[in-house]
């Protein structure tokens, strides 16, 4: 019987592996070589993506969204409750889109954020003494107060990276879904939206859960008789297997 794949990506994305792993956090190291395997195997003939994430590291929602588009095959999103920001840019690269009425979806836009302890730890009588080898090389490091000047400076070099990534993120999306100018230029505006409102504007192309996926997924694949094949167990064994070698290190 042929089949179809169900391939969860939930949580916060992120590049590496995570000791973390599992407790809302999904690495793209995990979810690749799940996406390769689906590509590989003959009888999967589809592949459902079930997201429901907020996003997360700009890079691995790229990695994931390029290998998606690498499978080779009739590819669903099934957004459950959340595909905002990264993990918007993920369900883009699918095929079609499927969300509930009261899924949120959007926030196309990229944040940036330096948190800043000195005084704090001023309040703990910590004094950091620090030396850099360069005027920007110290201003990622959250317990040192920047002046005014490098304030102002660390701000501008963060804002022109947010931009560039905003650009990139943009132009995926615009390359990936059949959106109108006007449509483009409200989504950049980081909004989110319900699903209903998300269809109205082309963010989706329909409304529905599993079985609307399901039955997508099969026409595209042009099959009639199949089998959902989870790949849940399968990621969270991926997940496991890092956490039992963090606990044998210790």
């Amino acid at each position: 019987m042929d089949k179809i794949a169900l391939l969860p990506i939930k949580g916060v994305l992120i590049s590496e592996k995570s000791r973390f792993a599992g407790l809302g956090i999904t690495s793209s190291v995990d979810v690749i070589p799940l996406l390769r395997e689906i590509g590989r195997k003959r009888r999967i003939k589809a592949l459902i993506l079930e997201i429901n994430s907020p996003g997360g590291s700009p890079f691995a929602c790229k990695e994931v969204a390029d290998a998606i588009k690498s499978v080779g095959k009739p590819t669903v999103a099934w957004v459950r409750e959340l595909a905002a920001s990264g993990g918007y840019w993920i369900a883009s690269a699918t095929d079609s889109i499927v969300a509930d009425s009261l899924s949120t979806l959007g926030s196309v836009g990229v944040t940036s954020i330096r948190p800043d302890f000195s005084g704090l730890l001023g309040k703990l009588g910590i004094d950091m003494d620090v030396l850099a080898s360069g005027v920007h090389k110290s201003f990622s490091l959250p317990f040192k107060a920047l002046s005014p000047e490098e304030k102002q400076q660390n701000r501008q070099a963060r804002q022109e990276e947010i931009e560039i990534i905003q650009q990139s993120f943009l132009a995926e999306v615009k390359e990936n879904r059949p959106l109108t100018e006007e449509a483009i230029k409200d989504i950049s505006s980081g909004k989110t939206y319900l699903g209903v409102q998300a269809k109205s504007l082309g963010l989706i192309d329909e409304l529905g859960g599993r079985e609307k996926a399901s039955e997508i997924a099969a026409e595209k694949a042009n099959i009639t008789r199949y089998k959902i094949v989870d790949y849940t167990k399968k990621l969270e064994k991926r997940k496991r297997r890092l956490l039992a070698r963090l606990i044998g290190l210790f």
